[in-house]
């Protein structure tokens, strides 16, 4: 197979309204997924013309920080790998991304194309680790470019691809699991790396950190302590603004799910101050932990609860599922959060979701407004293939809104994660050094102690003189 290429999957979903499973062509897809959405189907995409230079102008501050602040630079390595959970039968195909010395160049991966040093040589030391939960209909490559820059500044960072949710299938949209679903892909794919001999030895298993985009935002969350309370959805579609996708018919049978399949998850009485610890778990529950510890899930994933105690910081991009979290949900949630809002976000609209989140959170986040950002603005730029068949995943931004959103939103994560997590750590320590070849001497001979001693001249003489006797004159010596 040739480097840098990767077999193209087969694009399907499984989606309907009544729920029946069906396989769909990737035209389909994009009209199903376009209808959930309230997204226009089969047309060019709206670009609008080229900004005026004073709309830049709300990016420019961050741009000059960025360049002032820009840490030192390291080279993008980028490597791929699967992960198999047989307690669900899902694969995960992850991307791992991390900071290299070898220079980056050109590979396709299926419609994507990187920059990358692909199975390139790592840079000694132990680093930060970011997963990133990709935007609904994603995959681990769709924030390519961000991850990118991610490594260049220090990070290793990982992006599995959702199963249910991501390109090329959908069938978990608004439905329970695609909530509950993907906090265990971001901790499996946690644990595959501490333990894979290939990335354990360049990651602090200290400073793990989770960046969220859309409903990523929401696994953000749930693995950083925030409990989903599902009745929270009832009036949410008499609040909102006409044409929220959450509301549409399909939408809400869908989520109307949600009560029942978060029982288990939503803040009981000991949550509503903040500061509240979760109870003691009983013997069971503990031993139900320890299982799925000895299956490949960490400790910290309980089956009535979400969080993974590893996870030390969190990044919530244009988040959605803000109507599930009330502030009695939140405040388990201890660690530094940031928020990035879209300005324009058309599908998780920000007064009930990035500011409402804002509002609830018991610690105040940091919080950025990305000016002219829509919802898909954060994705990688579209290759022609997904331009052509789900245009409705590129985003209404032209390319030079998009690189500039781009470099906002990457400069205030780099920030946020230095400050929170910290740069590189010292280098490994260097293998002791070889011993010195050892030059085995032959031993002495032995001694056989039974064996008569023959005697020297010198012993004879020392012998005769003991004795008091004079030493034989040579006859044959002249006198």
């Amino acid at each position: 197979m040739p480097r840098g290429y990767a077999p193209r999957t087969p694009f399907h979903a499984r989606i309907n309204a009544s729920g029946t499973a069906r396989r769909l062509s990737r035209p389909l897809l994009a009209a199903s997924l376009a209808a959930a959405l309230l997204l226009p189907v089969g047309l060019p995409q709206r670009v609008p013309p080229n900004l005026p230079v004073g709309t830049l102008a709300p990016f420019l501050p961050t741009m000059q920080e960025a360049r002032a602040d820009e840490p030192a630079s390291y080279q993008p390595g980028f490597r791929t790998m699967g992960i198999w959970i047989p307690e669900t039968g899902e694969r995960l195909d992850v991307a791992v991304w991390y900071p290299s010395v070898r220079a980056p160049s050109e590979i396709h991966l299926g419609d994507w194309t990187l920059d990358v040093a692909r199975g390139g040589k790592e840079v000694p030391g132990r680093f930060p680790l970011l997963v990133i939960s990709h935007c609904t209909a994603g995959s681990r490559l769709a924030h390519h470019d961000t991850a990118e820059a991610l490594a260049r500044a220090g990070f290793v960072v990982a992006a599995p691809t959702h199963p249910g949710d991501n390109s090329n299938d959908t069938s978990s949209l608004f439905l329970p699991e695609q909530l509950t679903a993907r906090p265990r892909h971001v901790s499996t794919t946690i644990s595959k790396l501490l333990r894979a001999p290939e990335t354990s030895p360049m990651i602090d298993p200290a400073r793990i950190g989770v960046i969220g985009f859309g409903t990523g935002g929401a696994t953000a969350l749930l693995l950083a302590g925030a409990r989903p309370d599902g009745t929270r959805y009832a009036g949410y579609c008499e609040r909102t603004t006409p044409g929220d996708p959450y509301c549409t018919k399909w939408a809400a049978e869908r989520l109307s799910r949600l009560p029942e399949a978060l029982r288990s998850l939503q803040p009981g009485p000991g949550d509503n101050e903040p500061g509240s610890s979760p109870p003691a778990a009983s013997p069971a529950t503990q031993a139900g932990q320890a299982g799925q510890a000895g299956q490949g899930l960490p400790a910290q994933f309980p089956q009535t609860a979400m969080a993974d105690a590893r996870v030390r910081a969190v990044a919530l991009v244009a988040p959605g599922y803000g109507m599930l979290f009330p502030r009695a949900s939140l405040t388990r949630v201890t660690v530094p959060v940031a928020i990035l809002k879209a300005e324009d976000d058309e599908v998780n609209r920000a007064p009930l979701h990035a500011d409402a989140l804002r509002a609830a959170l018991p610690r105040t986040p940091e919080f950025t407004v990305l000016a002219g950002a829509d919802h898909y603005a954060f994705m990688a730029a579209c290759p022609r293939a997904l331009q052509r068949d789900l245009p409705e995943l590129c985003g209404g931004v032209d390319e030079d809104s998009r690189q500039a959103i781009h470099r906002v939103l990457n400069a205030r994560l780099v920030r946020f994660f230095l400050s929170t997590l910290g740069e590189a750590g010292p280098p490994l320590p260097a293998p002791p050094p070889e011993p010195e070849p050892q030059v085995r001497q032959a031993p002495p001979p032995t001694v056989n102690a039974t064996a008569p001693k023959s005697k020297t001249k010198g012993d004879r003489d020392e012998k005769r003189k003991k004795n008091g006797k004079p030493r034989k004159q040579d006859e044959s010596a002249p006198r």
